[in-house]
């Protein structure tokens, strides 16, 4: 089981974060669904359309996340609160940290515009595996991972940040060099 210390996961984040000092706790992964908390998950609150996560933070607790991430003033919580100004934009680092950065070590070619996305997605990955290269995918389909073709369930363009590092990471591990992945402004702007 992967473990990462609180304090290193905010180590490379770029944004500001409350307290500066954070306790010894060990991450063994992230969530942003409270009925999806594992024991050992950072529970990340987020604002949505029409719930907020941070409505949720007693029932990700009570399911064993031993840190929260939020944007709201919050006392009193049993585990560590990280208040930061946006937990989306955090969550894309948080996550990237916690499987250690695979972007970096991979060729990412993002497809983005207003159709043809999946179509031009696919034809690059065909294009780059026909040349020898090792090659995923992230697509509104499926991920693909070496031999392996995922439903990845989301049939959404770009999966939220901690799904999209999963992937990468996953890719990395499976020693792949190249991925492509399907995006949108929507994606960007939501800082998947």
């Amino acid at each position: 089981m992967q473990k990462v210390k609180l304090a290193t996961l905010f180590t490379d984040l770029p944004l500001a974060y409350f307290p500066i000092k954070l306790a010894d706790v060990s991450i063994t992964g992230i969530a942003i669904d409270s009925r999806v908390v594992q024991p050992g998950d950072l529970f990340v609150a987020m604002q949505g359309g029409t719930v907020d996560g941070h409505d949720y933070i007693p029932t990700a607790i009570d399911r064993g996340a031993v840190a929260v991430v939020g944007q709201m003033d919050m006392k009193s919580l049993p585990v560590p609160y990280i208040r930061v100004e946006s937990p989306r934009q955090s969550l894309t680092y948080l996550a990237a940290s916690f499987y250690d950065w695979p972007g970096r070590k991979l060729t990412v070619i993002g497809v983005t515009g207003t159709d043809g996305k999946t179509t031009v997605s696919n034809l690059i990955y065909h294009i780059l595996v026909a040349a020898g290269l090792k090659t995923g995918m992230i697509s509104t389909v499926n991920a693909v991972i070496g031999d392996e073709v995922l439903d990845t369930g989301f049939h959404v363009t770009t999966p939220d940040a901690h799904d999209v590092q999963h992937y990468l990471a996953r890719m990395v591990d499976a020693g792949l060099t190249h991925v492509v992945l399907e995006t949108t402004s929507h994606g960007w702007a939501q800082h998947r």
